[in-house]
């Protein structure tokens, strides 16, 4: 399998698409000038065989894109299979920042963009503080008061009018960005009342949530496109055209905003000789079969 990045070096750098990292793969970069702008192109590719499923998920980015692929060969007596199934797993954008969805649709709506913000934060603040891998006792109405109150004081800010430089607070180049010193001044209500290390390990669970929001909002100028080729005939896929044995998927964003988006195409091969020879032997057992009969018939 052959998997080709090009962009700007944003696009290459950043982590809403990045390229399997093991050592079954290989990888390189390299630049181009395009001859029509004379703009530098920026590519990253990586190549390796690939049997059976393959999660290709770079573990160091666990908010980045997750294409996992499937490979299967299954073995007949006359034929042989060949499924490919590959999936770009769903953002779940509508049931996580509604807001959000909307944004990608106009981003050049920068109205939305407050909004948006907004949105993000309070489903963070609520994932966070409701993961269960945090190891502390706090009761479930707790946790709603903690909400209630973030999105009380959020809607505060943004009346105020400084929900807007709340938003630019801490971005380190990212779109969105953790208000760390707005999250702490309004969980201090509840200091005294919550476990110690609470607040701290609320913020940092807040910084996956926040980097998934930042992925998925960078990968909506991004397209793919995917080319396959199956050994033998095609004889089912979804793609969007197939030439031969060679099959191609072309899609974006809108395509797994929420669902998953699904690859599928399986291949056949057929061995004749071996269909000559069970023909052949077939043949030869019928034959024989009514040699018998009719060898019987005669001797009564």
């Amino acid at each position: 399998m052959s998997i080709v990045s090009k962009g700007d070096k944003e696009d290459i750098e950043n982590n809403d698409f990045t390229l399997p990292k093991s050592a079954e793969w290989s990888i390189k970069t390299f630049q181009e000038i395009d001859d029509e702008t004379g703009d530098m192109i920026f590519f990253s590719s990586g190549e390796s065989m690939l049997e059976g499923t393959n999660l290709l998920i770079n573990n160091d980015y666990q908010s980045a894109l997750r294409y996992p692929i499937s490979v299967k060969l299954n073995k007949g007596i006359f034929s042989d299979t060949y499924i490919l199934h590959q999936l770009f797993e769903g953002r779940q954008v509508d049931a996580k920042y509604p807001t959000l969805a909307q944004a990608l649709i106009e981003p050049s709506d920068e109205s939305r963009q407050i909004n948006v913000f907004t949105e993000v934060m309070l489903y963070c603040i609520k994932e966070s503080i409701n993961n269960p891998e945090m190891q502390f006792d706090v009761k479930d109405l707790l946790k709603e008061r903690i909400i209630n109150h973030f999105n009380g004081a959020f809607y505060k800010a943004s009346e105020d009018g400084n929900l807007k430089d709340i938003s630019e607070d801490n971005k380190n180049g990212n779109i969105i960005g953790l208000p760390e010193k707005f999250i702490r001044s309004n969980f201090k209500p509840f200091d005294e009342i919550l476990p110690l290390g609470f607040i701290d390990s609320s913020l940092i669970g807040m910084l996956p949530c926040i980097d998934e929001a930042n992925t998925t909002i960078n990968l909506n100028d991004d397209t793919f496109k995917l080319i396959s080729t199956l050994p033998g005939r095609v004889f089912m896929s979804n793609a969007d055209s197939v030439y031969n044995d060679t099959l191609l998927w072309s899609f974006d964003l809108k395509d797994f905003t929420n669902d998953s988006y699904t690859i599928e195409a399986a291949s056949i091969i057929y061995y004749p000789r071996k269909i000559q020879k069970a023909i052949l032997v077939g043949t030869i057992l019928i034959l024989f079969v009514l040699f018998l009969i009719a060898k019987r018939k005669a001797l009564l």
